[in-house]
């Protein structure tokens, strides 16, 4: 069950919000923090951040036969950014991403740094989130950071969600289209992916 505004206005934290370390946010959406997934329980001393910090199984083997399937297919033009990279698209929006595809001369002339990447992918995938839904709905979430993708300048945002075996894959001024993980999707031009058959093929079954 999806909860509801008023529902989610009910939920307090444990702590006051200045009070909560910043290595806990996991994003920053409108100038407001979203906390990773299980910070509450780090706060209350039931788990340590490691232990919130990592992938189901499901996600992981996801994460790595995707890594393999772009690796043998996209030309050398073209980087993955993988590892829950970092996009700053302005002072109060701070993203996090699991795939990036971007095109190599999008580098040309851009500095190496220890900062988050300004210069949005090609293409953005995502395996679900490590977001915390108290205070958001999943629906806005999910809907909110792609926009903000979209207007960002990425071209394309596919989200792969693991409860429901779904995949939404959304492009600016086309609508936006959910279909089951069995259905094959263009991530570019003359590629093309159906995670249910690369799953298969590792003979892993849903």
């Amino acid at each position: 069950m999806v909860a509801t505004r008023s529902q989610i206005r009910k939920k307090r934290l444990p702590v006051k919000v200045k009070d909560i370390p910043s290595y806990l946010i996991y994003e920053v959406m409108d100038g407001k923090p979203i906390y990773y997934e299980g910070f509450k329980e780090v706060l209350t001393n039931q788990k340590t951040f490691e232990e919130i910090m990592g992938s189901s199984l499901l996600q992981s083997r996801i994460i790595a036969i995707l890594i393999q399937y772009f690796s043998k297919l996209i030309s050398d033009e073209f980087e993955i950014f993988t590892n829950e990279f970092g996009i700053h698209i302005d002072h109060n929006d701070n993203l996090c991403g699991d795939f990036g595809i971007y095109h190599i001369s999008q580098f040309e002339g851009v500095g190496m740094n220890n900062k988050y990447t300004t210069i949005p992918p090609k293409i953005m995938i995502e395996i679900d989130t490590q977001a915390n839904m108290d205070y958001i709905t999943d629906s806005d979430y999910f809907h909110k950071k792609t926009q903000k993708l979209l207007d960002f300048g990425v071209e394309k945002v596919i989200w792969y969600y693991t409860n429901s075996k779904k995949v939404m894959v959304a492009e600016n001024n086309k609508s936006w289209t959910i279909d089951n993980w069995d259905k094959t999707i263009e991530v570019m031009p003359n590629l093309n992916l159906c995670l249910t058959d690369l799953m298969l093929k590792k003979g892993i079954s849903l």
